[in-house]
């Protein structure tokens, strides 16, 4: 039975939504929806260096966004509906998600905030954290709200802040619930008319939902600060950087079983960007190091890079690459979790009449696990047919 916190998120994405309709009167409104339908083969779909798993099959999305705009707000309603269909029926899937966004300009800064619940499954939430996608895909279900802000007291100095929780469950014993909040606040200086310069206390909080009571609880209490900036290069080179330092405290408690000792451990907090824009292409090169939350019970260690190329190749057709690599580690080091993992995927479209495009791709993903004898890989393409109608716009 599904937890009844997953109701709060999309319950307070409609409210947020209609409340701030009914508040601000828009000048204009927005609706755009698409409908995509594909083929989709994967020759190592667990991802594991023995047993391999080929499946193939079909899928059907529907994403539709609904948006209200005014002289200061600029909200959205989104959602998307996801049904997947293999020749092993253990790896059908139907994924929703529900999420809205709204951003609020002020006379002397802004705040913007987001609410959003997905349902997926194992298979698509697991490369990123634990790797561990299971004999079948099982279902995640994940409730996020947050916001962030900002207010100038002068021309150049003001306060900046953000806040952000996410409450994960899986239909798995192999994976654990937890909630996860994290949050900053600090000081924003103009330095510039293309540079802001921010120092920010950081925290954040993790608590697991242990299976039973051989599974240790674990609290993750986390505190640091950091320093860093923010600046438009030129027209077309944008860049931000944000590093500092932070301290980990876990505390373990167990009702049948000795919990490990308590931890304290001190890692670099790491958040940079590099983004060019030109008149054809876009590349987005990206640098993170910091505590995670993971579905494996506890805070790991994430240290990753990534990479987004995108290539206007005629008026009618694109290319694009993304990219991402990492390392993940516990913590604490007494849990085994280490993982590196990378993924590349090459992707292109054509748009052959105004609505309709037709689009391909091919993924590698590659990973090595500590508890592994060796490494996997696998190789994925997927074929699709995609109606996307022009957007309608309309005014009051």
């Amino acid at each position: 039975m599904p937890n009844r916190r997953q109701f709060a998120a999309p319950t307070l994405v409609l409210s947020s939504v209609l409340l701030l309709g009914s508040v601000v009167q828009a000048n204009e409104y927005s609706f755009e929806y698409e409908v995509e339908g594909g083929y989709e083969y994967n020759d190592n779909v667990r991802l594991v260096p023995e047993d391999e798993l080929e499946i193939s099959g079909g899928w059907l999305s529907i994403p539709v966004t609904l948006g209200t705009r005014s002289e200061r707000l600029d909200a959205s309603l989104s959602g998307e509906m996801l049904f997947s269909r293999y020749d092993e029926d253990a790896w059908d899937s139907d994924d929703q998600e529900l999420r809205g966004d709204a951003s609020y300009q002020f006379e002397r800064g802004d705040v913007d905030g987001y609410a959003r619940y997905r349902r997926d499954s194992t298979r698509t939430s697991e490369f990123l954290d634990t790797g561990v996608t299971g004999l079948e895909a099982r279902r995640r279900e994940t409730a996020s709200i947050g916001g962030s802000g900002n207010h100038m007291f002068t021309e150049n100095n003001g306060i900046i802040g953000g806040l952000d929780f996410d409450d994960v469950d899986y239909d798995t014993s192999v994976l654990q619930d937890y909630q996860y909040l994290s949050g900053y606040a600090g000081w924003l200086h103009q330095w510039s008319a293309r540079t802001q310069v921010t120092l920010q206390a950081y925290g954040s909080t993790f608590e697991n939902d242990a299976n039973s009571g051989f599974d240790t609880e674990v609290d993750t209490e986390t505190i640091g600060a950091r320093f860093g900036f923010d600046s438009t290069l030129s027209e077309s080179f944008s860049t931000s950087l944000l590093i500092g330092w932070a301290n980990i405290d876990t505390e373990y408690s167990s009702d049948l079983l000795d919990p490990p000792a308590d931890d304290e451990s001190n890692m670099l907090l790491l958040s940079g960007s590099l983004t060019y824009r030109g008149e054809r292409q876009r590349v987005r090169a990206t640098i993170e190091s910091a505590p995670r939350p993971s579905g494996s019970g506890t805070v790991v260690e994430n240290h990753a890079v990534g990479l987004d190329y995108t290539y206007q190749m005629t008026e009618r057709s694109n290319f694009e690459v993304e990219f991402d690599a990492g390392q993940r580690g516990a913590v604490d080091d007494s849990f085994d979790l280490d993982r590196d993992y990378a993924r590349v995927r090459f992707g292109l479209d054509y748009r052959f009449s105004e609505s309709w495009y037709v689009a391909g791709s091919y993924q590698y993903a590659w990973q090595d696990q500590e508890r592994a004898e060796d490494s996997a890989d696998s190789n994925s393409i997927l074929l699709s047919v995609i109606f996307r109608p022009t957007k309608s716009v309309w005014s009051r």
